[in-house]
């Protein structure tokens, strides 16, 4: 493993991918084990070592941390979870998936142990925003959480800042997810981060990069690749597992995809977005009228 770790730093060190930016950090998502194998952390702790490698400024979890989906077995879960990150070097924010919370009961033991299931905080000249949009129902954002949005929006002192979640509400192959919450994005959400300054939404869940959405200058990404469980489409058109290198500077932000044993663009990565194309959510049109 070191000697590849070296040949996998050698290799970002000759394309410049280590240095030149304000701040880099790494986006991952879906890192739970399969199901049958809750405690089978194997694949994210090799992407640790890739990350660590990396050695970024910060390091954002978008969910699906445990397998989840068992009350009297979730609490084990989280101890080996949270054996697994500790390994982790830089600083280290998560939000819940759907393995994650998945009931009233599930959602106690969540917070009972992480506290809080949202969040914001600034980095350097940067402010990062991590919903929960798991509340009350797959997409949304309850009242609560909304009006702590719009008071963390208020005055966007940042030079620029970026979303994460798990649900992608703008994917209409994400299913169980309500017209309501895509719509209340759309109508409610997305005019605050564009008065805001914020430049891109990451969101996991779909096990695939991709594809890319631009909705009015705001980059939109799927990146649900840090899990053994990959999209079949995605698999057939040649995607591999992966995480997200951001980097930012003085031009704006530049998104890699790291990958076992290359690192290629977010252009090249976007191998879905003439497949997937009729699946974005359309601001404006009547879904319910179809």
């Amino acid at each position: 493993m070191k000697k590849i770790l070296s040949f996998f730093i050698l290799g970002l060190l000759l394309s410049g991918l280590v240095f030149g930016s304000e701040v880099r950090f790494v986006v991952i998502s879906d890192t739970n084990p399969d199901f049958g194998k809750q405690n089978d952390f194997s694949l994210f702790e090799k992407e640790i070592d890739q990350i660590n490698a990396l050695k970024p400024d910060l390091v954002i979890n978008m969910g699906d941390l445990i397998y989840g989906y068992g009350l009297k077995k979730t609490r084990p879960q989280w101890q080996r979870y949270l054996e697994v990150i500790s390994k982790i070097e830089s600083p280290y924010y998560q939000i819940p998936g759907n393995h994650d919370i998945f009931s009233k009961r599930s959602r106690e033991i969540y917070l009972d142990i992480f506290k809080k299931t949202y969040t914001s905080f600034d980095f350097k000249n940067y402010h990062f925003i991590l919903l929960d949009n798991l509340d009350g129902a797959w997409g949304r954002i309850g009242p609560e959480q909304f009006a702590w949005l719009e008071k963390d929006l208020a005055n966007p002192r940042w030079t620029a800042a970026f979303v994460f979640m798990h649900i992608p509400v703008w994917d209409l192959k994400t299913g169980n997810l309500d017209l309501e919450w895509r719509e209340f994005w759309f109508d409610k959400i997305h005019p605050l981060l564009l008065k805001s300054k914020v430049k891109a939404v990451f969101a996991g869940h779909s096990h695939r990069f991709g594809p890319i959405r631009i909705y009015d200058g705001i980059h939109y990404y799927v990146a649900g690749g840090g899990g053994p469980r990959l999209h079949s489409v995605y698999v057939k058109h040649g995607g591999r597992n992966f995480f997200l290198l951001v980097e930012t500077s003085d031009n704006g932000f530049q998104v890699k995809v790291v990958m076992e044993n290359r690192i290629i663009s977010e252009q090249e990565a976007d191998i879905l977005k003439e497949v997937f194309a009729p699946y974005y959510f359309q601001p404006g049109r009547d879904y319910r009228r179809q």
